[in-house]
């Protein structure tokens, strides 16, 4: 009885090790995966985070920064990101709600909005180098910033092109507000507290 589990216990424990040493070999890369579809963890990608850019109506002025709710979101994977830019964009005057990090994957940052925050998406997206357009189903004005791999920082202030007095350009590849397909749904963030 004893001999038995002894061989049963010690065929385990080199199956076991088998079993470990192809792991750190598949991991290292020693030893080519029988599995070829890369592991990964899901998430939102930018395809799913991507809408037609609506165009302004005519005559549409900047919103005032006070006047613009922004929640800023960080799927960059650089620590303290969402931070540091609510920080400035606060400083600009911007109203900022919500901080935290993000389960999308972008590159370039995305400036999503509803149909009522069209004027305080382009106000927000101005303040940003290649920043892209993504309409959703929200119901209010607020505007979420969502800060992607490319880890874009705010424009310096004499680069961001807006004057309160005069209409601002709709994107030049802009299609009708009603004729663009929002997001369905709208992608979720994490919103918490630290780690941004």
């Amino acid at each position: 009885m004893h001999e038995r589990q002894a061989v049963v216990f010690g065929v385990l424990i080199a199956a076991l090790a088998l079993v470990g040493v192809g792991a750190a070999g598949i991991i290292t890369g020693a030893i080519s995966s029988p599995i070829s579809k890369p592991i990964s963890t899901p998430s939102v990608t930018d395809d799913a985070m991507t809408t037609a850019t609506p165009c302004l109506a005519k005559g549409t002025k900047p919103v005032q920064y006070a006047k613009v709710t922004v929640n800023v979101y960080n799927a960059s994977g650089q620590p303290g990101l969402a931070r540091s830019t609510s920080d400035a964009m606060v400083e600009r005057g911007f109203t900022v709600k919500k901080v935290g990090n993000s389960t999308v994957d972008v590159a370039a940052p995305r400036i999503v909005f509803g149909p009522k925050g069209l004027a305080q998406a382009y106000t927000v997206a101005a303040q940003f180098k290649d920043a892209k357009l993504a309409l959703d189903t929200r119901k209010d004005r607020s505007v979420d910033v969502v800060l992607g791999s490319e880890a874009h920082v705010l424009l310096a202030t004499k680069d961001v092109h807006l004057n309160a007095k005069k209409a601002m350009a709709s994107a030049p590849d802009c299609v009708a507000l009603a004729k663009v397909k929002p997001l369905l749904p709208a992608p979720k963030a994490t919103k918490t507290s630290s780690g941004k």
